[in-house]
C-alpha cells in the first residue's frame, strides 16, 4: 500500500480528495514516527483498559481525529500532515478526564492517575507553544496545532460520553 497517498496535502485536498484529513492520521513519515505513535497507543490502551470501556476510549480518540482533521483543513498554513499523534492527544486527554471523573468515589488511585495524565498533557501542549523547543526535543518539526486540536476533540468526546451517561441515568430514574 502506498501510504504516501494517504498524507494530507492541502492542494490535493482542495482538488477534491476530501478524505485526506482523516486518512493522513493513519500514515506516517517514517518508521520511527509510526513506532512512536504505536508505543503511545499501547501505553494509553494499557493505562485505560481497566478503567474505561473500549467504546468510550474509541470515542475520545475519534474526537481527537475530528479535531485534527478540522485544524489541518482550517489552517491555511498547514501544507501537509501525517501521523496519529494528534488523535492520541485526544485519546489521552479525553481518557484522563473520564478516568478521573468515573473513579472519583471508586478509586482515588485511578482518579489521581487520570488527573496526573491530564496535567501532563496540558504541560506538554504548553511546551509545544515554543516551536524551537519542540523541534529540539523531538529532532523534527511538530505540527502542534494538531496536538492541541486533538486534545480538545478528545475532551469534547469525553463530554459527549458524560452527557450520554447522565441522560441515560436521568431517563432510567424517571422510568423507575
Amino acid at each position: 500500500m502506498d501510504f504516501a497517498a494517504l498524507i494530507y496535502r492541502r492542494q490535493v485536498f482542495l482538488d477534491g480528495q476530501w478524505w485526506l484529513p482523516f486518512s493522513a492520521q493513519f500514515a506516517h513519515f517514517n518508521t520511527v514516527h509510526a513506532l512512536a505513535n504505536l508505543a503511545g497507543a499501547i501505553l494509553l490502551w494499557s493505562l485505560f483498559r481497566p478503567w474505561i470501556r473500549w467504546q468510550e476510549q474509541a470515542l475520545a480518540m475519534a474526537g481527537g481525529m475530528l479535531g485534527v482533521a478540522l485544524v489541518v483543513v482550517w489552517d491555511a498554513h498547514c501544507d501537509y500532515y501525517a501521523g496519529a499523534s494528534g488523535a492520541l492527544h485526544g485519546w489521552a486527554a479525553g481518557g484522563a478526564v473520564l478516568m478521573a471523573i468515573r473513579n472519583f468515589r471508586k478509586s482515588r488511585t485511578a482518579m489521581w492517575i487520570g488527573l496526573t495524565l491530564l496535567v501532563a498533557v496540558v504541560l506538554k501542549l504548553l511546551v509545544e507553544l515554543d516551536p524551537p523547543t519542540t523541534q529540539a526535543l523531538w529532532g523534527f518539526p511538530v505540527y502542534s496545532p494538531a496536538h492541541m486540536a486533538g486534545a480538545f476533540g478528545g475532551l469534547v468526546g469525553a463530554a459527549l460520553i458524560g452527557m450520554l451517561a447522565y441522560h441515560g441515568r436521568h431517563k432510567h430514574s424517571q422510568e423507575g
